[in-house]
């Protein structure tokens, strides 16, 4: 029987981000879901990954963004709960301080006034733009930052402020892992992604085209291929 893949979220982000990529993936893989997005703290999402690794098998992990940061970090922690990994717009680098101070002022922001949801300018910024019209992407994330809501992003916010760099402990990963970045996305350009797979071993990097951070929404058929073709493979 093939593998249970454990799918994560990213920042504002729920399972939602996933659908599209799970739906093209089943019947052919039992799939799961870890709602880190119901914790408030680092912490409780990190055990939330910890919880599922402890009902059965390790893990066969496929996380984006924030999630594939925390994956990494508990794979790195949890050696022998995780089996496989495959990160998508993913960094496992720290911020920068620009990076850092954005987040402050953001959070500074979000204090003081109400919040209105996701701008236009900051959608089309995560999007490719030969998606950037498309409801079946921008729609969800406009849905999935409507429904968390304030609350959940200056947690999400406030709890990855301080993340400090995985990179120099890559090397100590010894499980199957690929990491999936995209030709245009200004978060985690594709310099870090090449970074990231030269310092694990055995580590294979794909880059998708024409799309930006919301690959999974942006790209399904593509991503959900890559990923069946690493767990034939792997």
């Amino acid at each position: 029987m093939a593998e249970i893949l454990t799918f994560l979220p990213g920042t504002m982000c729920d399972e939602r981000i996933w659908r599209p990529v799970r739906q093209r993936l089943e019947p052919r893989f039992s799939t799961d879901y870890v709602a880190i997005e119901s914790e408030a703290t680092r912490a409780g999402m990190l055990g939330l990954i910890h919880s599922a690794a402890s009902t059965g098998d390790p893990l066969h992990l496929v996380a984006f963004s924030m999630g594939g940061y925390l994956a990494l970090e508990y794979a790195l922690d949890n050696p022998g709960r995780v089996a496989s990994l495959i990160t998508v717009a993913s960094s496992a680098f720290g911020l920068t301080e620009e990076e850092a101070a954005e987040r402050v002022r953001a959070l500074d922001l979000l204090a003081k006034h109400d919040y209105r949801g996701i701008p236009p300018a900051r959608v089309n910024q995560f999007v490719h733009p030969s998606h950037q019209q498309d409801p079946a992407v921008v729609d969800v994330i406009r849905a999935m930052d409507r429904d968390l809501g304030k609350p959940v992003l200056m947690a999400q916010l406030k709890e990855t402020s301080t993340r400090t760099s995985l990179a120099p402990r890559l090397s100590e990963l010894d499980i199957p892992a690929m990491l999936i970045g995209a030709d245009s996305d200004p978060l985690v350009p594709w310099t870090s992604i090449d970074l990231m797979s030269a310092s694990i071993p055995g580590a294979k990097a794909i880059k998708a085209k024409n799309a930006g951070h919301m690959i999974p929404l942006e790209q399904p058929d593509w991503l959900a291929a890559r990923i069946a073709e690493f767990h034939h493979s792997s």
